[in-house]
């Protein structure tokens, strides 16, 4: 069993092999998770699925995330910025990509245009592939001057700063003194149509955890994370995508592992499929497909928000006395708990459904694991299938339960 527990030394998060202690397990807060997950969406893309706002914001209540990301465009249609103040209103707020060739009065000023959504700047979207040769030097004279303006006018000062995503690993070394210009390292994290606990691929575990947060750590040791894009393609012509079916495994599993690595926010790429005449390749990596109907990664992640809700004020998990049992090879766990003292014990195998190099499904054999607490608890098992959707079922009083998991996420709701 792999308890992964998030140590932060010089950026990095150790992973720890250990069962929980006589103190028990130290629970997160159930929606502080939640509040943890957004999604990239794309409002002024008039020529694409997003041009159907009404339809946009269903999904985005649906599927019950508070945080978005788009451009922090200067444009003169104004629905633009009508639209993101409509879903501010709503509770969904946006983080907003600067560009260098952005003014500073408009940085200073583009909160006041989008009152009711804005919560923050993000740097240029990996500028290290825009064309630009002397993309260092611009980046980091760039940051200079959004931190400088974002900092000295009252209105925005309180707004905080999301850093450059990157694309080579060479390339964050080069921009390492940007960190004094930001308040939030980020990483663009994907997976490569791997599963999302990947060993990686290539030299020294390319594309895992442990190499991703690697880069960020060294070039701004010390600085939180947020992943500003993550997820995986469904058009299969591609070499690094995964079908549908799969996603709606991965899904969960990802928003889990990026929270127990000690990733801050995981903002997956994207709401919906773009359509027109984006029908193929990048156009794929919706939640939705183009006609707005799920694909089972968007229920799967909705199935799993609604379960974990609970807005409020601040609140700290508590213990659970628990231990598993069985064959925990690759098995992963995260505990969570409400505000009424149910605890929330996610449970899966991080193992890999589709072979990308054969292009096939790989089946994950199930397993039934034991689960043991210190008193007799209630415990109903909420399991979430193929298409998504969550099935839960009662399995009574005790202290010992016996749960068949798989690669697909198993949650046990945890109770007196």
């Amino acid at each position: 069993m792999r308890v992964i527990t998030y140590i932060v030394l010089t950026g990095l998060c150790l992973i720890a092999t250990a069962y929980p202690g006589s103190e028990g397990e130290k629970a997160v807060g159930s929606d502080a998770f939640v509040n943890g997950v957004g999604v990239n969406v794309h409002l002024h893309y008039t020529d694409t699925s997003y041009g159907n706002f009404a339809a946009v914001k269903k999904a985005l209540k649906d599927l019950g995330v508070r945080h978005i990301r788009d451009g922090l465009t200067d444009t003169s249609w104004t629905p633009y910025y009508d639209r993101l103040n409509d879903l501010g209103r709503s509770g969904i707020k946006a983080i907003l990509i600067a560009s260098p060739k952005d003014s500073i009065a408009l940085l200073a000023a583009y909160p006041q245009r989008v009152a009711d959504s804005f919560e923050g700047y993000e740097a240029p979207n990996e500028y290290d592939v825009g064309g630009d040769k002397n993309w260092a030097r611009t980046l980091d004279g760039f940051m200079a001057q959004l931190y400088a303006a974002v900092r000295s006018s009252p209105q925005p000062a309180g707004f905080p700063i999301v850093g450059p995503s990157l694309t080579q690993a060479g390339s964050f070394t080069q921009v390492a003194d940007v960190a004094r210009s930001f308040d939030f390292a980020n990483l663009h994290n994907y997976f490569g149509g791997r599963n999302p606990g990947t060993a990686g691929w290539g030299d020294n575990g390319y594309g895992s955890y442990a190499w991703n947060l690697g880069l960020a750590g060294k070039a701004w040791p010390g600085k939180p994370i947020f992943t500003t894009e993550t997820g995986y393609l469904n058009d299969l012509s591609k070499s690094d995508s995964v079908p549908e079916a799969v996603a709606g495994s991965y899904f969960p599993r990802l928003l889990f592992l990026q929270w127990m690595h000690g990733i801050r926010r995981t903002y997956i790429y994207e709401l919906v499929d773009l359509g027109g005449t984006h029908t193929g390749g990048d156009g794929t990596f919706g939640l939705l497909h183009a006609d707005f109907t799920p694909k089972p990664a968007y229920t799967s992640v909705r199935s799993v928000m609604r379960l974990l809700a609970d807005p409020g004020p601040a609140f700290s998990g508590g213990n659970l006395h628990f231990s598993l049992t069985g064959d925990l090879k690759d098995v992963d766990h995260l505990l969570l708990e409400k505000r009424n003292g149910t605890f929330y014990l996610a449970i899966w195998i991080e193992e890999l459904g589709w072979d990308v190099d054969r292009r096939v499904e790989v089946p994950v054999a199930g397993r039934r694991i034991v689960v043991k607490t210190e008193e007799r608890l209630k415990v109903k098992l909420h399991r979430v299938g193929e298409d998504g959707e969550m099935a839960s079922s009662e399995l009574g009083v005790g202290r010992e339960h016996h749960v068949e998991i798989g690669d697909r996420v198993v949650i046990l709701e945890i109770s007196r």
